[in-house]
């Protein structure tokens, strides 16, 4: 992989965190949240986490990656 494809995919991952921070949506009781917030789904089971705090760790992979190359 080579820097400018890391770079395409940090500044891909910025919008989706950008694009997850300018919609609602409805979590599991029916109550308007922002997407950002809502927990992750995994094997079916809710975790902790949210879309925001997955998003933040990619971002957080990739610009180290960056770095390295």
């Amino acid at each position: 992989m080579n820097g400018n494809e890391i770079s395409s995919a940090l500044f891909n991952a910025y919008d989706i965190k950008r694009t997850l921070e300018s919609y609602t949506s409805l979590d599991d009781e029916g109550k308007e949240v922002n997407t950002k917030d809502l927990k992750r789904i995994h094997g079916g089971t809710e975790n902790e986490e949210t879309l925001e705090e997955l998003i933040s760790d990619v971002i957080l992979f990739l610009k180290k990656l960056e770095e390295q190359s």
